[in-house]
């Protein structure tokens, strides 16, 4: 199958980017214009990153067609609904998951045979990952602006004919396109994600204490590390990528109190994905307890890793080298593997979850009204000002409230006993 690749590469001075690599490795150079204009706006590296992976989706599939995208638009032609229909349905599926078509087979021509593509998949549904409805949408967006860019870009050097043409075609296939994008569901809340039980949280926190006989882990700088981990994430809310990205620099040296500082693109972290923080820049302040084990882990722990000593980021591997996104991904399969008990989609972001949870529950307690809540969560979690993302993590304690209101109200309904 030919293949086209979005790589990650590092520049020199540390900045990440992404570029389409086509067989052979060179990079596709429409692909590389498009995506100097999310640089120049100062996206995200993840984000260019996303936007280059459904490039290489739009560049596999239409290989497989034996579709050659230049040489179609040179002509003034666009692609058609059948085509455009065949990225859409690939956009639903995990890349791993799609067809191994070799490019040209089929019926010797441009046109797909939608129809026979759905029966194959059908046939092995089973196995099939189907992606997010954002995801998918995602993808249609950023494949549709790539093809009016350059619908644009091949125009230009067109003779006014076959432009006006291609001008046409591509904003009438690319509406019917854009069509195409799912909606995200906002109304079904039953079963989304929900931080930890009381009782979850205790059994966790055993499990994952050092002298625990069930700790998963065998060695003593993992076990201490990994339970460092869990309760920073469970004391403070904040996410994998903010965790990854604390230095030893960033704690405070005399009162117990570390920074969450935004460090794109930086020169001294040789993670080929860097961990980011996605919030505005933070003082967080831990228990004074929380605040010593932090430093029995430099001091005891960290510190007995000779090449650790080469990094200044504060969670590092067995190895020295700074811990990666997909370590505490590993953590936490490990975790609901050894504790069949915990809940089967228990992963680091649930913890966001949990302390938003018990964070709800404690201003209940202190009588905060809802206005200075929302303040000060904001302000613990990094968001703006007017930010109403507290609503995505507070699912379980508004659900509890809501059950408590409504039986209050049936406790006026005169229902006579049987």
């Amino acid at each position: 199958m030919t293949e086209f690749v979005a790589r990650r590469i590092r520049f020199r001075n540390g900045e990440h980017y992404s570029v389409l690599a086509r067989p052979g490795g060179l990079p596709v150079h429409e692909v590389t214009l498009f995506l100097s204009k999310y640089r120049t706006k100062g996206r995200a590296a993840n984000t260019i990153h996303s936007v280059c992976m459904a490039q290489a989706l739009l560049y596999c599939e239409l290989a497989k067609a034996g579709i050659e995208l230049l040489e179609r638009l040179r002509k003034g032609e666009f692609l058609t609904i059948p085509e455009l229909h065949r990225l859409v349905h690939a956009s639903q599926y995990w890349a791993d998951d799609l067809s191994e078509d070799e490019p040209g087979t089929g019926n010797g021509t441009n046109v797909i045979d939608i129809k026979r593509i759905q029966l194959r998949r059908k046939a092995q549904v089973k196995n099939v990952k189907a992606v997010s409805a954002k995801t998918q949408g995602d993808r249609i967006r950023y494949m549709a602006d790539f093809l009016k860019f350059l619908a644009t870009y091949v125009g230009a050097n067109l003779p006014a004919s076959l432009k006006q043409k291609l001008a046409v075609e591509s904003d009438e296939a690319l509406e019917a396109f854009r069509g195409h994008i799912p909606p995200v569901p906002k109304r079904a809340k039953l079963g989304a994600r929900e931080g930890l039980s009381e009782e979850d949280q205790a059994r966790l926190v055993a499990l994952v204490n050092p002298d625990s006989p069930d700790n998963p882990w065998k060695h003593g700088f993992v076990r201490y590390r990994n339970w460092l981990i869990i309760v920073l994430l469970l004391a403070t809310g904040m996410r994998r990528g903010e965790l990854l990205g604390i230095q030893i620099g960033d704690l405070h040296q005399r009162l117990p109190k570390l920074k969450i500082i935004r460090r794109a693109d930086a020169s001294e972290d040789p993670r080929s994905i860097q961990p980011n923080t996605k919030t505005n820049d933070r003082e967080v302040e831990l228990r004074p307890a929380i605040m010593r084990a932090i430093w029995t882990y430099i001091e005891k722990h960290r510190r007995q890793i000779k090449a650790a000593r080469k990094h200044p980021q504060l969670i590092v591997a067995d190895d020295g080298k700074p811990l990666s996104l997909k370590s505490i991904d590993k953590i936490f399969s490990e975790l609901r593997a050894a504790c069949p008990g915990l809940p089967v989609r228990l992963t680091s972001h649930v913890m966001r979850h949990t302390w938003n949870e018990r964070f709800s529950e404690q201003a209940d307690l202190m009588g905060l009204s809802d206005a200075k809540e929302e303040k000060a969560r904001n302000e613990q979690q990094g968001w703006t000002d007017n930010s109403k993302t507290a609503a995505i993590y507070t699912r379980r304690h508004t659900s509890r409230k809501g059950r408590e209101l409504s039986l209050k109200l049936q406790e006026k309904l005169d229902v006579p006993e049987k």
